[in-house]
C-alpha cells in the first residue's frame, strides 16, 4: 500500500507501509544463555533473532536515560506496552494551560501534536483515516522500546527507554515538511538522544536539511528509513533518485542520518527497499514484523474493529529503522560519552556483512545488516573503566577497616586506615588528588582520635597523611575531594567534627592548605559535614556543607574561595539532627553533567533521602529503610556499575544493621548487603571508588 502526495506545493511527505503475507516464524534456533524475555509474543518476533538481540541482552537490555523521538503519526501513550515508556516532561504540569516550563509549547507533558497544535499525540481517527496511518508510529515505537520481560506483549530491540511521541503524520500517513521541522527543533531542544523518522518523500526542502543539521549540530542521532518503492523490481536506487529525508546527509560528507534499508528471512534485501552508495548505512528486518497495534473497539475500517493491543504483519523499511534506533539507545547508555561519530562507528563497524547473499547490490546496502551482540559487545571491551567499588567503614565502635565490595557486596580488598586499637570509626571520601585517572581514598579519623588525614592508593597503600585542624582537637574530621579549580587534579575538603568550629580547610594533593572559611556562626559547635559536586556544569565543583547536631537543617553551598553562593533547609526547620550530604549526577535531565545534591538525616527523625538540584528545587525523595528507623542515613554517590549514571548508596546509622543500598536517582533499590556482621549496629559510612584503570 502506497500513500499518494495530495499537494505537490506544500511538498508533502508520504510514508510506505507494505502490508505483507502473515509469516509466522516459530521454532527459530536460540542461544539458551541468551536472556530471553517472557513477553506472550515475542516467539512471533522472529527478527530479534536475526539481528542476535537475545545475546546482547545478557550485556545490556535497557536504555532508561535515553529518549528516542518518534516523530511520526503519533502514539497510543497509553498502550499497556508502552506507557511505562512514554516520555515524561518533567518542568510541565498536566492541564494546567500554562507554558510551566516556557519551551513554548502548553501542557506538552507526552510531547506534541504538531497537527493540530495540541499536546495530546495520539492517533486520531480523522476522516478517510487508513489502518497503515493510525498504526504506523505506535508500532514503530513499539519495536524500538516496547517494554521487554513484563510478561505481556512484546519486546522492543531496549526494553526500556524514554519514548517522545511527535505527531506529524496525519491519520492517512500524510503530513507536511513544516510540521517534521518544528518537531526535530522540538525534539532537540527537549533533550531527545535519538530521532527516528520511519517515512519519506521525494521533494527536496532546504529547511528540513537546515533541521537535520541542527540536529546533527546538536549530537543527536537520526535514524531513518531508506524508503519503499518499486523501481524495475528492486526498489529505488536513491543516487538516481534521491528521497528525503533519508538522503540529507550533508554537503561536505558529514553523514548527518543514519540511512536504513530493509532484508527478509534470509537476509537478502527485499524487494521494496530502497538501496544506494550514498543514502543506505545499514540494513535491518523489514518484513513480517509483529508488533504493537492502536486498541480503539469503537472505530473500525471496511467493518475491522481496532480490538487488539498487538497486530501483524507488517513490512517495509519503517520497521527496519526502529530497530536501529533501539540499537543505539542500548549502546548509548552502556556509554554516555560516546558522540555521534563513534556511536556510528561502532553500529556499522559490528553490523554483519551479508553481501554475498546480495551479489547485485554490493556496496550499496550500508556496511551490513544489524547485529545487536556485535555492538554491545564492542562497546563492552572499549569502555575505559571497570565497575566502581564501594567503599565502606565504620562509624564507631569497630576495627577500622575500610572495605572494597562489589555492587553486590562481595569483598574485594579491606585494610585498615589508623591503629587497630582505635575504635572512634572512619570518614571516608575518595577522588583523584594527583591527576593520575585513579582514584585515592581520603580518610579522617572519627570522635576520639586527633583530626588526622590518611590518604591511601588503592591497594591500601598509605601515600600521605597530615592534621587538618589542631592536634589536641577530638571531635573527628569529615572529609570529601573535588576539583574545584577545573584542572583535572581533586582537592581535599575538611569540616571539624562535633565540638570544633565550623570550620571549612582546603588542602592539596600534598597536604598544603590551600583556603580556609567558616560555614557557620562560629558559635556553632554541632560538627560540619561536606561534600562537592559540580552544581553548575561549570567544570569546577562546589563545597557543600551540612549543618551537624544541634542547628536547623542547613544546607549551604561555597566556591573554592568560601563565598556563598546558595543556602537551603533539607528538612523541617524545627529538625535538630544534623544534615548529611553527598552529590552525584543521579538524575539525568536530557545531556545535563550538572550534579545533584543529596541529604539524608544524620541522627533522629525518618530515613528520608531528598535529591535537589543546585537551586534547591526538589527533584526526588524515598526512604533509605524502614521510615520507623531514627538512627540516621549516611550517604555517597557515585557510577557503581558502570550505567553512565552516578548511583547513590545508603548506610544505616547507629542502631540499625550494617546495611548497604543502592538506589538510582528516583529511589529505585538496585540492590543490598550487610557490610559487617549482622549484630554490629553502631552505622557505618559509605562511598564510591572507580576502580584502577588497566
Amino acid at each position: 500500500m502506497k500513500f499518494r502526495k495530495i499537494n505537490k506545493f506544500f511538498s508533502y511527505i508520504l510514508i510506505f507501509v507494505f502490508l505483507a503475507n502473515c509469516w509466522i516464524f516459530f521454532g527459530i534456533p536460540q542461544d539458551s544463555l541468551a536472556a530471553t524475555p517472557n513477553d506472550q509474543y515475542y516467539k512471533t518476533q522472529w527478527y530479534l533473532d536475526k539481528i542476535k538481540a537475545l545475546s546482547a541482552w545478557d550485556i545490556a537490555s535497557r536504555s532508561p536515560h535515553i529518549t528516542i523521538a518518534v516523530i511520526d503519526s503519533g502514539i497510543q501513550i497509553d498502550h499497556p506496552d508502552l506507557k511505562n515508556n512514554i516520555w515524561q516532561n518533567s518542568g510541565e504540569i498536566f492541564n494546567n494551560g500554562i507554558d510551566d516550563d516556557g519551551n513554548g509549547f502548553i501542557d506538552d507533558v507526552n510531547g506534541w501534536d504538531f497537527i493540530n497544535n495540541t499536546p495530546d499525540p495520539s492517533p486520531r481517527f480523522e476522516k478517510n483515516f487508513t489502518e497503515a496511518g493510525i498504526i504506523h508510529g505506535t508500532l514503530v515505537a513499539s519495536i524500538a522500546a516496547a517494554s521487554g520481560n513484563n510478561a505481556a506483549g512484546i519486546a522492543g530491540v531496549t526494553w526500556q527507554a524514554k519514548i517522545m511521541p511527535l505527531r506529524v503524520l496525519n491519520d492517512r500517513g500524510e503530513g507536511k515538511v513544516t510540521d517534521v521541522v518544528r518537531a526535530i527543533d522540538y525534539a532537540i531542544n527537549n533533550g531527545a538522544d535519538i530521532i527516528n523518522l520511519s517515512f519519506v518523500g521525494f521533494n527536496y526542502s532546504q529547511g528540513l536539511e537546515e533541521a537535520v543539521t541542527r540536529a546533527y549540530k546538536a549530537g543527536v542521532i537520526i535514524v531513518a528509513a531508506a524508503g519503499n518503492e518499486l523501481e524495475q523490481g528492486s526498489g529505488y536506487n536513491l543516487d538516481k533518485n534521491p528521497m528525503y529525508p533519508v538522503c540529507y546527509d550533508g554537503k561536505n560528507g558529514e553523514n548527518m542520518i543514519i540511512g536504513v534499508a530493509a532484508t527478509d528471512a534470509i537476509d537478502q534485501k527485499t524487494a521494496f527497499s530502497s538501496y544506494g552508495f550514498r543514502c543506505v548505512d545499514i540494513m535491518a528486518p523489514g518484513v513480517s514484523v509483529f508488533g504493537a497495534s492502536v486498541y480503539a473497539p469503537n472505530q473500525s475500517i471496511n467493518k475491522k474493529f481496532f480490538t487488539n493491543y498487538y497486530d501483524g504483519y507488517w513490512s517495509g523499511t519503517s520497521m527496519a529503522t526502529p530497530m536501529v534506533a533501539g540499537a543505539i539507545a542500548l549502546i548509548k547508555e552502556m556509554n554516555p560519552e560516546l558522540k555521534f561519530d563513534e556511536i556510528r562507528k561502532i553500529l556499522l563497524s559490528n553490523s554483519e556483512n551479508i553481501y554475498r547473499l546480495n551479489p547485485n547490490f554490493i556496496g550499496q546496502l550500508g556496511a551490513g545488516r544489524l547485529n545487536v551482540k556485535n555492538m554491545v559487545e564492542a562497546v563492552s571491551k572499549d569502555m575505559k573503566l571497570k565497575s566502581a567499588s564501594v567503599i565502606i567503614s565504620p562509624q564507631f565502635d569497630l576495627d577500622n577497616r575500610i572495605k572494597f565490595t562489589s555492587f553486590s557486596g562481595a569483598e574485594k580488598l579491606s585494610f585498615s586506615a589508623f591503629d587497630k586499637n582505635f575504635r572512634g570509626g572512619v570518614n571516608i571520601a575518595s577522588g583523584d588528588i594527583n591527576g593520575d585517572e585513579q582514584d585515592e581514598i581520603i580518610t579522617g579519623a572519627g570522635a576520639g582520635g586527633g583530626p588526622h588525614i590518611k590518604v591511601f592508593d588503592q591497594q591500601g597503600k598509605l601515600i600521605l597523611q597530615f592534621f587538618a585542624f589542631d592536634k589536641n582537637f577530638r571531635g573527628g574530621v569529615n572529609v570529601a575531594s573535588g576539583d574545584l579549580d577545573g584542572d583535572g587534579k581533586n582537592e581535599i575538603i575538611t569540616g571539624a567534627g562535633t565540638g570544633g568550629l565550623p570550620q571549612i580547610k582546603i588542602f592539596d594533593r600534598k597536604g598544603k592548605l590551600i583556603d580556609q572559611f567558616y560555614a557557620f556562626d562560629k558559635s556553632f559547635r554541632g560538627g560540619v559535614n561536606v561534600a562537592s559536586g559540580d552544581l553548575d556544569g561549570d567544570g569546577k565543583n562546589e563545597i557543600i556543607v551540612g549543618a551537624g547536631g544541634g542547628s536547623t537543617p542547613q544546607v549551604k553551598i561555597f566556591n573554592r574561595v568560601g563565598k556563598l553562593i546558595g543556602q537551603f533547609y533539607a528538612f523541617d526547620k524545627s529538625f535538630r539532627g544534623g544534615v548529611n550530604v553527598a552529590a552525584g549526577n543521579v538524575i539525568w535531565a536530557g545531556r545535563s553533567t550538572k550534579d545533584e545534591i543529596i541529604v539524608a538525616p544524620a541522627k533522629g527523625g525518618s530515613p528520608h533521602v531528598r535529591v535537589l538540584d543546585g537551586h534547591a528545587k526538589l527533584l526526588a525523595q524515598f526512604y533509605a529503610y524502614d521510615k520507623k528507623f531514627n538512627g540516621g542515613v549516611n550517604i555517597g554517590a557515585g557510577d557503581i556499575n558502570n550505567d553512565g549514571m552516578d548511583e547513590i548508596i545508603t548506610g544505616a546509622g547507629e542502631g540499625g544493621s550494617p546495611h548497604a543500598r543502592i538506589f538510582d536517582g528516583q529511589g529505585v533499590l538496585l540492590s543490598g548487603f550487610y557490610a559487617f556482621d549482622v549484630k554490629y549496629n553502631k552505622g557505618i559510612r559509605v562511598g564510591v571508588i572507580k576502580n584502577k584503570v588497566e
